[in-house]
């Protein structure tokens, strides 16, 4: 049986972690990411290209639900957030995890009783936009009474074989993440009892067993996995809406006379002042936006050169180790 430990970073969001059990395992351990710069001596890293450049969270779930067609080589995939080291072998955690009549393995949450707390904690800690939420809380109430009531399951650790009822129903899981919420938990509940897919909850502490520790947390980038304060969109069709009114005013202009077209002109000339100052709120936001951003940058890098020589000390002793393992194996 083929196994494939595989993770995802992209945007820089989490720092590649160490997995100590790959040096006892067989299984090949795959990261895709968008950062060429990025190397390990534990993980083969895939360059891939976000399949939604303004939204790196649902680019990562085409991989971490979909997967990738260097997957397709596999009978079984384990995929683990970026900040989940394991403490077993994947072979070990594969063996415990599924069974004969077991397709796909996951942890209950560890925290959260009910999913409807889920979609609460998702609006009160600003995780995605609330009404894209509350849409979906809506229509699961008409729908799927059954998700909302049931326990939530943690995404952290996900353990599949390559089938087609598995594919359909991953396939099943992106199309709810696309339609609602980015935060796929809300909607892994629809999958597990909505389809046929035959899957195991594996009772587990989500932050630290047998199997795993998680979060192992380095340099995350929390801002990333927040809901935008600002929204530019509905900014920039108000601005267009207010354009398009003034071009209308200025045809009419034209056909009125000269006392109409005096109070016209006035409010045409009170339109382009509104246009003006929304369009230079914009680029005052924008800018404070962009020097925030350049301050986390430069404060993760200061953190990666602090970090460079102890890492790189640690890298070397690690390879040798598990050199000296496989060597002794032979």
């Amino acid at each position: 049986m083929k196994v494939c430990v595989y993770t995802v970073s992209l945007g820089g969001y989490d720092r590649l972690l160490d997995q100590p059990p790959a040096a006892d395992s067989e299984a090949d351990f795959i990261c895709f990411t968008d950062d060429p710069t990025l190397t390990s001596d534990v993980w083969e890293v895939v360059l891939v290209e976000p399949r939604f450049p303004r939204d790196l969270h649902r680019s990562s779930r085409v991989f971490k639900i979909l997967g990738h067609e260097r997957l397709a080589a596999y009978d079984v995939t384990v995929c683990i957030d970026a900040s989940v080291q394991l403490r077993a072998t994947p072979e070990r955690l594969v063996g415990d995890w599924l069974s004969d009549d077991v397709d796909f393995a996951l942890a209950p949450h560890s925290f959260r009783d009910r999913v409807i707390d889920e979609f609460d904690e998702v609006i009160r800690l600003n995780y995605d936009d609330p009404a894209r939420v509350y849409e979906q809380l809506n229509d699961y109430a008409l729908s799927y009474v059954d998700v909302l009531e049931s326990r939530p399951h943690w995404g952290g650790i996900l353990v599949r074989r390559n089938t087609a009822p598995v594919a359909a129903a991953m396939r099943l899981w992106f199309d709810h993440v696309l339609r609602y919420s980015r935060r796929d938990q809300l909607s892994l509940m629809v999958v597990l009892l909505h389809t046929d897919v035959r899957w195991r909850a594996v009772d587990v502490d989500n932050f630290e067993s047998d199997y795993h520790r998680w979060p192992v947390i380095t340099e995350r980038k929390i801002a990333l996995g927040k809901s935008r304060g600002v929204s530019h969109g509905p900014m920039l069709a108000e601005l267009r809406r207010c354009a398009r009114r003034v071009e209308e005013l200025e045809g009419e202009v034209a056909r009125l006379d000269a006392t109409s077209v005096s109070v016209l002109e006035r409010t045409v000339a009170e339109l382009r002042d509104e246009i003006a100052d929304g369009t230079e709120v914009r680029r005052q936001l924008e800018a404070r936006i962009e020097a925030y951003q350049h301050q986390v940058w430069e404060r993760d890098l200061m953190l990666r050169e602090t970090d460079s020589i102890a890492g790189a000390t640690a890298a070397v002793r690690r390879n040798v180790i598990r050199r000296l393992r496989r060597f002794a194996r032979r």
